[in-house]
C-alpha cells in the first residue's frame, strides 16, 4: 500500500469523508466570520487541507489551509487586518477540526493579482495548535497575544510552526502527502500561486512584518 493510501485510509476508512466535513463546516464558519466588504478584501476560503503525515492508529496528520484574497492592487500587506483576519480563521478552523488530528493551521495571503489561486503573491503564517486552541477557547488570548507568540516563536525555519510571515508552501508537490481539497481547482493549487512564475519558491520574494 502507497503512503498516500495510508495516510487517506481504504474504502472501509471514514477519515477522508470526516476531513472534507470539517472543512467544509469551516469554510461555512469562515464565511460568517469575515464580511469580505467589511474587510476590504476579495475572497476569503478554506481551500483545501494537506494529509501530512500518518499519526497514533493510522490517523492522519492534516494542515487545515484557510486563504484570503487581499486584491490585484495591493502589493504590501497591511500586516494588521492580515493578522486580524488570521483570528477570524483560527476561530471558524479550530473547532471544526476538533475530531482531526491537526499539526497546525495555515492561513495563506494571495496578493497582487486576482482571487485565491491567481496571483503574483502568496505568503503564510502557520499557528500551532496550541495556540489555536487558546484564540478559540481564552478571550483573554487575542490577535495581539496571538501575533507576539508567533513572532517570539518563529525562527530562521519557514517550514515549521510557528511561521510569522513566510513563503507559501506547496503540500501538493511532495510525494508524501495529499490534499484533500475543495475542488478540483483548489485541489490543483490549493498550497500554490497558479499566476506566479515559481509556486514552488513559494510565489516571489519573502516579505516582513
Amino acid at each position: 500500500m502507497s503512503l498516500i493510501d495510508r495516510l487517506l485510509g481504504d474504502d472501509e476508512d471514514d477519515a477522508q469523508d470526516r476531513i472534507e466535513e470539517s472543512r467544509e463546516a469551516a469554510d461555512d464558519a469562515l464565511g460568517r466570520q469575515v464580511d469580505l466588504d467589511t474587510h476590504g478584501i476579495e475572497d476569503a476560503g478554506v481551500t483545501g487541507v494537506a494529509v501530512v503525515n500518518e499519526g497514533p492508529d493510522d490517523e492522519p496528520v492534516t494542515v487545515p489551509i484557510a486563504r484570503f484574497s487581499l486584491g490585484e492592487d495591493v502589493e504590501s500587506p497591511d500586516f494588521d487586518l492580515a493578522w486580524e483576519l488570521v483570528g477570524a480563521a483560527l476561530l471558524a478552523l479550530d473547532p471544526a477540526f476538533d475530531d482531526v488530528f491537526v499539526r497546525h493551521f495555515d492561513v495563506q495571503f494571495t496578493f497582487d493579482g486576482d482571487g485565491l489561486f491567481e496571483a503574483e503573491e502568496c505568503r503564510r503564517i502557520a499557528v500551532p495548535t496550541e495556540l489555536a486552541d487558546r484564540v478559540a477557547s481564552d478571550p483573554s488570548f487575542g490577535v495581539g497575544e496571538l501575533r507576539a507568540a508567533v513572532e517570539d516563536g518563529h525562527d530562521i525555519d519557514d517550514e515549521i510552526a510557528p511561521v510569522a510571515w513566510g513563503e507559501c508552501k506547496d503540500y501538493s508537490r511532495n510525494s508524501g502527502m495529499a490534499m484533500v481539497a475543495a475542488s478540483s481547482a483548489a485541489s490543483a493549487s490549493a498550497a500554490s500561486c497558479a499566476g506566479a512564475g515559481s509556486a514552488a519558491a513559494g510565489c516571489g520574494g519573502a516579505g516582513g512584518v
